[in-house]
């Protein structure tokens, strides 16, 4: 019985989601293509079939993560999912500074998962990450006053050294104090929101 190409869309679609969700939990380095392909219920052998290389499904896996994270950003942006009540500089940093954020970087955003790790990553790994910070300042500073793209990139560097650091520390309370600290210090520089 053949393989359509619904279902290798389908196989390949597992396999991205189950990469990306690993590489922001465990690091690139730690992906592994063989747990990779069971996790997503596949053989390893089915590996070549979709991707050339290890090399080329991290890449994915890391522009499919950033592409999750700017829908969520959009979203929030826009007060779609109900956070129409809040302005949107407050509605995505308590998003990127929330316990569920913190918790779960396997759905959460890549770069704050990857930060740390990816002055070792190769260039191509690099670049997509650099382009990521480009665009997440842009969608930061439409939701600022002044549109000021240095304070967004601020806010950016905040986000990511508040959840880095939140994520690092054995110290519930003091995740917490450095998370409320860094939303405080977001939402203030938000002023009027656009």
């Amino acid at each position: 019985m053949g393989y359509s190409q619904a279902q290798k869309a389908e196989s390949r679609q597992r396999v991205l989601e189950t990469a990306a969700r690993q590489i922001r939990e465990d690091g690139i380095a730690a992906l592994g293509v063989a747990d990779c392909m069971r996790s997503a219920g596949l053989t390893h052998g089915a590996f070549y079939g979709h991707f050339d290389s290890r090399d080329a499904l991290i890449v994915e896996a890391l522009e499919y993560a950033v592409a999750q994270s700017r829908k969520r950003i959009e979203a929030l942006k826009t007060g779609a999912g109900g956070s129409k009540a809040k302005e949107p500089l407050r509605a995505i940093a308590e998003t990127f500074l929330g316990e569920r954020h913190i918790r779960n970087p396997g759905s959460g955003c890549a770069l704050c998962a990857l930060a740390g790790e990816a002055r070792h990553a190769s260039p191509e790994i690099r670049e997509r990450l650099t382009a990521y910070v480009h665009t997440l300042a842009a969608q930061i500073a439409e939701t600022l006053a002044d549109h000021s793209e240095s304070a967004a990139l601020g806010i950016v560097a905040t986000i990511i050294g508040a959840v880095t650091l939140a994520r690092a520390v054995d110290d519930r309370q003091l995740a917490k104090s450095i998370l409320s600290a860094s939303l405080e210090l977001i939402v203030a520089q938000g002023g009027d929101a656009a």
